[in-house]
């Protein structure tokens, strides 16, 4: 390691709590309470994508053989996943999350992680922000995250983990070994089935195993791996939160958790990445001059395509470009398993010529402005553009 390491607490992860089966309970209250397990019919070959608490009692879990989980548990409610729904939702949740820092890295739909180093003394103690930010999830979306806080990724991941559901926990530096040390091993970010079993061969079966070990031993017998176990054991993890954001950039993407080839689910994704970015730029009174549409196949073929247009924070601007883009790089012919939007070449001013763009773009602008005060004042799903709004069937 080097350099200076922060052991103030600085990062904050937010898990969303078993988020498909919620966002099913919550479109439809009449499931609350209810075994919900989703993934497809239960006479099908599918596995379950998530369930709710009430299923898991059962011992109905995610990735499971959706027949086996109608054998654990008869009275569950399966459903189809419904993904354009749940997109939809995330980026309502990461829209909450990006008020408290521009230093967001989302890990899934569900899932983020926060640096607050900037931003407490506008918004709180990291515990403030925490307890903030659970209020606003229920107040505005009618769902439950879970919250770790603590000095680094790795601890603050498991203190989401430790309270759950609809937690909020808090690892401080000098609490941190204390804690983890009667965790069972498979609680260290990278240990799977293999690792355990690796692990337990040479006598580890808990963190505090791993803490008992003197520095080199493990990294001897299982190489960068076990190096990397033994760092974690001990509390250290360097990694910063990683924005995807360059200096001259602002970008958003996501890994679906089952490929797709659904072209409105992709518009749809889009253009919620169009009203994020330019909201944000908005608020850094920024404007961009490229749009960057990224597409990933299920086979990890990347391509990028991008525009350049005249520089702009506008919803519509944006939103329409990166739909022209995907429109013609994307014909369906392979299912995607990622898709992200950039926005380079940012400036702080506008430097186009007056007229008939200058005037239609400042129309938008002051549309989007507007919009942006009403989300401030009664919270971000109070008005939407009509392009973010559910789809027929989905309520």
């Amino acid at each position: 390691m080097t350099g200076e390491v922060n052991h103030s607490l600085h990062i904050i992860h937010c898990d969303l709590d078993a988020f498909y089966a919620a966002v099913e309970q919550n479109d439809n209250p009449s499931l609350k309470g209810k075994p919900v397990i989703v993934g497809g019919s239960a006479a099908s070959r599918g596995v379950v994508s998530t369930c709710s608490y009430e299923a898991r009692k059962f011992g109905v879990r995610s990735a499971m053989p959706a027949a086996q989980a109608r054998r654990l548990c008869p009275q569950g409610v399966f459903l189809p996943v419904r993904m354009e729904r749940y997109l939809e939702v995330s980026h309502q949740v990461f829209a909450i999350l990006s008020d408290y820092t521009p230093l967001m890295e989302p890990i899934s739909v569900d899932e983020a992680f926060l640096d607050i180093s900037g931003t407490q003394n506008l918004f709180g103690s990291p515990e403030a922000i925490g307890r903030e930010i659970k209020r606003r999830v229920r107040s505005e979306l009618g769902l439950t995250i879970s919250v770790g806080i603590s000095y680094n990724k790795f601890l603050a991941k498991l203190a989401s983990d430790l309270n759950k559901p609809d937690g909020l926990c808090i690892i401080p530096y000098d609490r941190a070994l204390e804690i983890i040390r009667p965790l069972p091993v498979t609680r260290l970010w990278g240990v799977g089935e293999k690792a355990r079993q690796a692990l337990e061969r040479l006598g580890i079966k808990t963190v505090g195993d791993v803490q008992d070990l003197p520095t080199g031993w493990l990294a001897e017998r299982m190489g960068a791996s076990g190096q990397h176990y033994w760092e974690l054991a001990r509390g250290i993890d360097t990694r910063q939160v990683e924005t995807h954001e360059e200096r001259k950039s602002l970008g958003r993407e996501v890994t679906f958790p089952e490929d797709i080839d659904d072209m409105q689910i992709l518009q749809k994704n889009l253009a919620a990445f169009s009203a994020e970015l330019c909201r944000k730029l908005r608020r850094d009174k920024l404007y961009c001059s490229t749009v960057t549409l990224k597409l990933r196949y299920s086979s990890f073929k990347t391509i990028n395509r991008s525009r350049t247009i005249a520089p702009s924070h506008a919803d519509v601007v944006i939103g329409q470009v990166a739909d022209e883009l995907l429109q013609k790089s994307y014909r369906g012919d392979s299912p995607l398993r990622l898709i992200g939007l950039s926005l380079g070449k940012l400036s702080s001013a506008p430097d186009w010529e007056q007229g008939g763009l200058f005037e239609e773009s400042a129309q938008y602008e002051k549309v989007d402005m507007l919009m942006d005060q009403i989300r401030r004042r009664f919270g971000s799903r109070v008005i939407q553009r009509g392009n973010q709004l559910p789809s027929r069937g989905d309520d």
